[in-house]
């Protein structure tokens, strides 16, 4: 059995999550102790006690401890089993965090797998569906991941109510395929229950900024549970990098655009393969390569440095991270 301290580095939900994706891609017992335990509420909260409970589900684990406020779980995973699962979070709880501890076990399923999830679909700290779908997804197709995703209805805080299918097929994963250039930048602004014109702001601020570019921004308005509203950007060509803001009460329209540019710039100009956001959420599944090779990002972060330490826990020396003049590495 793998003991993995909760409270490690960043010591949020992410290490809980990756924790029980590797436990079952692996078919490894773990214990995860004094979880989020530096947190102002400590424990697990309800997303956390969903994302246990679907994992158990697709995998038909033991487990010990799975009870809100617990600081302490034992997951032992059975065989991964195919087939059509539904998980409604409640509220606003993330679809995307909670696929990210799905897609890697179900990747190696025999069978397909197909998820339902109710929830939030951008929300606070979690990427926002089009980047999950347009940046996360796209990176992993280009991993030879089979993944189909299809937004059904979106979802904001406090209510949610929004509605994500995935579809993963079996999928032995290759090194990813990156080239040098880009063709275009696209995005998605959008916008639920508030002016349209809110949404037009920021594309209008995403194309000034990028005028020298091939810039395609497409706005979307509908109905939803709760207010909403965000944009994310993304590049096509040989690299994929991208940048998701939600919108917040107060803060101009043109600002959320402003950062969204500013975040996506940054990274084309520093030409590097990944972007920060999408740095983390991939070293789980470059640890399970039987290929090695190096990527770069423009700098490091907590949850990137959390989860290279998490998935050496359950392979030595599977990703190590290097500081270089204006870059950071992972070498897997």
């Amino acid at each position: 059995m793998i003991e993995i301290d909760g409270s490690y580095g960043e010591g949020g939900g992410q290490i809980l999550r990756s924790a029980l994706a590797l436990s079952m891609v692996e078919r490894q017992d773990i214990k995860v102790f004094d979880i989020r335990a530096n947190r102002p509420n400590p424990g697990l909260s309800h997303q956390h006690l969903m994302a246990i409970k679907a994992a158990s589900e697709i995998c038909g684990a033991s487990t010990e401890g799975v009870e809100k406020g617990s600081t302490e779980i034992i997951f032992e995973p059975g065989e991964i089993k195919g087939g059509v699962y539904n998980f409604d979070i409640g509220t606003a709880g993330s679809i995307t965090l909670l696929l990210q501890a799905l897609i890697p076990p179900a990747l190696e399923a025999k069978e397909e797998i197909t998820l339902k999830v109710r929830g939030g679909t951008d929300v606070k700290w979690s990427p926002p569906y089009d980047y999950f779908e347009n940046v996360f997804l796209e990176l992993l197709r280009r991993m030879n991941g089979d993944i189909n995703s299809k937004l059904i209805k979106r979802g904001h805080y406090p209510k949610g109510g929004g509605k994500v299918k995935v579809t993963i097929k079996p999928s032995e994963l290759r090194d990813i395929s990156l080239s040098e250039g880009i063709d275009k930048i696209e995005g998605r602004a959008f916008v639920s229950e508030l002016p349209e014109h809110i949404a037009e702001r920021m594309k209008k601020q995403v194309l000034k900024e990028f005028m020298e570019l091939d810039t395609s921004i497409s706005v979307e308005s509908y109905e939803s549970a709760s207010p909403g509203t965000g944009i994310v950007v993304w590049t096509r060509g040989g690299k994929v990098l991208g940048k998701g803001v939600l919108g917040e009460k107060g803060v101009p329209a043109e600002e959320v655009g402003e950062e969204a540019v500013e975040g996506l710039k940054k990274d084309i100009e520093s030409n590097v393969d990944l972007d920060p956001n999408a740095a983390d959420q991939l070293i789980p599944f470059l640890a399970l390569l039987n290929e090695h090779g190096t990527l770069t990002m423009r700098k490091s972060t907590s949850h990137l440095e959390t989860n290279a330490w998490l998935v050496n826990r359950f392979f030595d020396d599977a990703v190590e991270l290097v500081e270089k003049k204006n870059k950071v590495e992972i070498r897997y």
